[in-house]
């Protein structure tokens, strides 16, 4: 319903804000996502995992603490930076409104750690209870602020995050122990030591191509690039999102039993495969056309864009699911790896065409290549590490019990 809702109100907010301010908002949403996958310090993907409440409310304490400690950070550098990076992006709200990224970087990590305490529960209705209440926060934000400029559109990045955080109420955690942070940072140093580097680098991936595509093109491109993204990616994170959550618990409980990972990975890559091939169908048939008419004629060269991209998005949403395996059955190393490959690979398939002249479809094309050849090669990754996974590590003793 809240990704819906995010679609469905787009006609409007083409017609309030200009391409310029989406070209902003990829930006930002950018640069969040991927310092704010790093802030947890790896711990929602630590309480997932975690063998007793005790563990998950320390893991909670420590991602909390992180995430402060990262928002700060940026809102120094963010100030600081604020005339260059507006230089670099062609985008003024980096400069006038440049608070919007320290709190946009807070909301995408605390919002990645209440979505983790619910993975962990299994509590699917409060899952879709977040999602539409995010939708909706950002939504009426996106609306009732676009008497004040760009910011109306950016905002809503952190707006419907942090409604959907306080949304879903859950319980707060039990009072801060240092004892019990240690312990657990200490039980769960592989997740502090390798997935904050993994996280980043994974989202950094989904993100750097807008980045780039944003400082070679410039903003007006950036913006009709964003929307495309905005319209396919909304019902793609949409599944993607409530599938990755639905799995993690399921990984997780599996895992926990010792039982195999196998025959759950192949029901979900292939159930969503069927999903993304009747996207592509519906995008290749009708996208041009329908975009001129939803959106206004300006955007109309936005559907050509998404003609091109929807094979990367389809194998995005029937893969991206399954990549939190790796982190679960310890291979962080192997997640980081394909981390750094896929943003290799992305990032020089814009950059590459871009550098020699090419133009936006060509580089589009390049990128979609680019794309479904990363999450091929991460589901032959997943697929061999679950047909060989150990079975789940012996449940460490708590202080009560030692």
């Amino acid at each position: 319903m809240g990704q819906g809702l995010v679609v469905a109100v787009s006609p409007l907010l083409t017609r309030l804000y200009r391409p310029e301010d989406f070209g902003a908002l990829a930006v930002v949403t950018a640069i969040a996502s991927v310092i704010g996958a790093g802030a947890t310090a790896g711990t929602d993907r630590a309480l997932v995992v975690a063998h007793d409440d005790r563990g998950v409310h320390a893991l909670l304490w420590a991602g909390s603490l992180s995430i402060a400690a990262t928002g700060t950070a940026v809102a120094v550098a963010a100030w600081a930076l604020r005339d260059w990076t507006s230089a670099v992006f062609a985008t003024t709200v980096l400069a006038s409104s440049w608070w919007v990224l320290p709190v946009s970087v807070v909301a995408v990590g605390a919002h990645r750690l209440a979505s983790a305490v619910l993975a962990r529960r299994e509590q699917h209705r409060a899952i879709g209870l977040r999602n539409a209440v995010q939708g909706i926060g950002q939504t009426a934000w996106n609306l009732l602020a676009s008497a004040a400029g760009p910011v109306g559109l950016v905002g809503g990045v952190a707006a419907g995050r942090l409604v959907a955080v306080v949304g879903v109420g859950l319980r707060r955690p039990t009072p801060f122990s240092r004892v019990a942070v240690r312990r657990a940072v200490r039980h769960h140093r592989r997740f502090f030591l390798l997935t904050p580097w993994s996280a980043a680098t994974n989202v950094l991936g989904q993100q750097a191509p807008a980045l780039v595509f944003a400082a070679l093109h410039g903003a007006t491109a950036a913006g009709l690039v964003a929307l495309t993204m905005r319209v396919l990616g909304a019902p793609v994170g949409m599944l993607a999102d409530a599938v990755t959550q639905y799995a993690a618990g399921a990984f997780g409980r599996v895992r926990r039993s010792g039982g195999p990972m196998a025959p759950l990975v192949g029901r979900l890559v292939s159930r969503l495969a069927i999903a993304g091939a009747v996207g592509v169908l519906v995008v290749v048939v009708v996208g041009p056309g329908a975009f001129g008419s939803v959106f206004g004629a300006e955007w109309a060269v936005s559907g050509e864009y998404a003609r091109v991209l929807v094979p990367a998005f389809a194998a995005q949403v029937a893969v991206s699911p399954v990549t939190q395996v790796l982190a679960m059955v310890g291979q962080q190393a192997a997640q980081l790896a394909w981390d750094v490959g896929r943003l290799v690979l992305t990032t020089g398939a814009v950059l590459v065409p871009s550098a020699l002249g090419a133009s936006v479809p060509v580089v589009l094309a390049a990128l979609a290549v680019a794309m479904v050849v990363a999450y091929g090669a991460m589901l032959a990754m997943v697929v061999a590490v679950v047909r060989r996974a150990p079975a789940a590590p012996a449940r460490v003793p708590t202080a009560e019990e030692s």
